[in-house]
């Protein structure tokens, strides 16, 4: 099968040839759909193995993955459309299990043998109008150049984790670690923990360091609203695809859930949390089934915002502190791709400005996939995302002006700033029916353009 595809692509010219950067989700999506177009492509994989972010190799690896990640969305949903995820999974899979079925998709999709792993993506630029220079280095330190018609970016936003300044910490004598080195919590047993961050990952490795450590700290410097995996029995994303769903309006929708909380689990203040300030679809949710009653069994307690850090005493804003042998930072990660240039990708400001969170208006026969931030799986916008590029890639779609694309991304961050804010992630936030209805006007287009005007 690979030879046949070799000698079929290499008949192609090199505009025809795509180049998929990443083989998790969003990369084997793009290649999948390109593959069964017959439209040639390559995906580069800097690690050793199919699956991105859900690949765990166990302590001593670096990645976003952990011992007890599992997905925050349902596997009915999370899984493509045209391969489920096998029925024996749980509603929540583990990541091996998502590794597991993302290696399988790829052997179905036929998409295997186009993966090159241990090969990072050093350089992407032109050497034409309608060709694309990638210059990459494998395992053994060997670069690479290559021509390419199209090049997809597919990388994720879950490698270059973000640490903040806090007054103090290289002060601190005990174990310092992002939440991109944590493993499990066996080696912070009996240990006093403190945990900097409030999203998912810090949810997650809390409540179970709450089981080990002599002490566990979370820190919370704002408010986040705090959201089961199920209400009234159903997965919170099945909610939001339902066809009723759909038939509300928003405010509607946000009014329904935010009474469906207060009647579940009351008031956050009365975890000792701050209550957010945004309603409800307003921000980030973290989702967490256990959270809330680690605190209310008095195996977690929540502080506010580090003040300072002096020696193993860790400050915080309300003016108490406690005694740390650990620090982990759930801070999240940094939204950059260095192998491209910054206004290709970003605005001034440097909020992400893409037409339709998809193409780049500077260059626009270069792609993003996943580069979105909907509530609920991220799956059926990525396939969306994946047909209209391929659509793009093929000819049977087009774009409109340069001008016009760059007003729709004004509008959109306009739009973000408003309701989630003006941070770099705020930008990728999207509503997942109105956006997957963007979508698919889109492949409807039939705009006469240039390629780049």
């Amino acid at each position: 099968m690979a030879e046949f595809l070799a000698s079929q692509y290499a008949e192609r010219p090199i505009q025809d040839h795509t180049c998929v950067i990443g083989a998790g989700v969003s990369g084997l999506t793009v290649a999948g759909t390109l593959q069964a177009r017959e439209l040639p492509v390559t995906v580069l994989e800097r690690t050793g193995g199919i699956g991105g972010l859900w690949r765990f190799e166990g302590p001593g690896s670096r990645g976003p993955a952990y011992d007890s990640l599992h997905l925050n969305t349902s596997a009915r949903l999370t899984g493509f459309h045209d391969f489920p995820m096998p029925a024996s999974y749980p509603r929540y899979p583990r990541h091996d299990q998502v590794a597991s079925y993302l290696r399988s998709y790829a052997d179905h999709k036929g998409v295997t043998d186009r993966v090159e792993l241990h090969t990072e993506v050093e350089d992407v630029s032109r050497t034409s109008a309608d060709t694309w220079l990638v210059t990459s280095r494998d395992g053994a330190g060997v670069r690479r150049r290559r021509e390419f018609g199209h090049v997809v970016v597919a990388t994720g936003h879950h490698w270059v984790p973000r640490l903040p300044e806090l007054p103090g910490d290289e002060t601190f004598p005990g174990r310092r670690l992002h939440s991109f080195d944590y493993a499990n919590p066996v080696a912070h047993a009996g240990r006093r923990v403190v945990v900097i961050g409030f999203g998912n990952s810090a949810a997650d490795i809390s409540v179970e360091l709450s089981r080990v450590a002599a002490k566990t700290v979370l820190v919370q410097r704002r408010g986040v609203h705090v959201v089961p995996k199920t209400i009234m029995g159903l997965p919170i994303d099945e909610i939001a695809s339902a066809p009723w769903w759909a038939r509300l309006t928003f405010p509607q929708q946000r009014g329904l859930i935010e009474t469906l909380l207060r009647l579940m689990r009351g008031r956050l203040a009365d975890y000792g949390l701050a209550e957010p300030d945004h309603r409800i679809f307003g921000g980030a949710l973290t989702i967490s089934d256990e959270l809330l009653s680690r605190i209310n069994h008095g195996t977690l307690t929540v502080k506010p915002a580090v003040d300072r850090i002096e020696g193993s005493v860790v400050h915080f804003s309300d003016g108490t502190s406690e005694e740390a042998d650990d620090l982990v930072y759930c801070t999240g990660y940094h939204i950059e791709f260095p192998f491209l240039p910054f206004e290709w990708v970003f605005e001034p400001g440097g909020r992400i400005a893409l037409y339709q969170r998809v193409v780049s208006p500077a260059q626009p026969d270069l792609y993003f996939a996943g580069l979105i931030r909907p509530f609920g799986a991220i799956t059926r916008l990525v396939e969306a995302q994946a047909e209209w590029i391929a659509d793009l890639v093929e000819g049977v779609a087009v774009l409109p002006p340069v001008s016009a694309m760059r007003r729709e991304v004004e509008q959109h961050l306009t739009a973000a700033a408003a309701r989630f804010g003006t941070t770099r992630a705020a930008s990728m936030q999207v509503d997942f029916g109105t956006y997957l209805a963007a979508l698919r006007k889109q492949r409807g287009s039939k705009v006469l353009t240039t390629r780049r005007s």
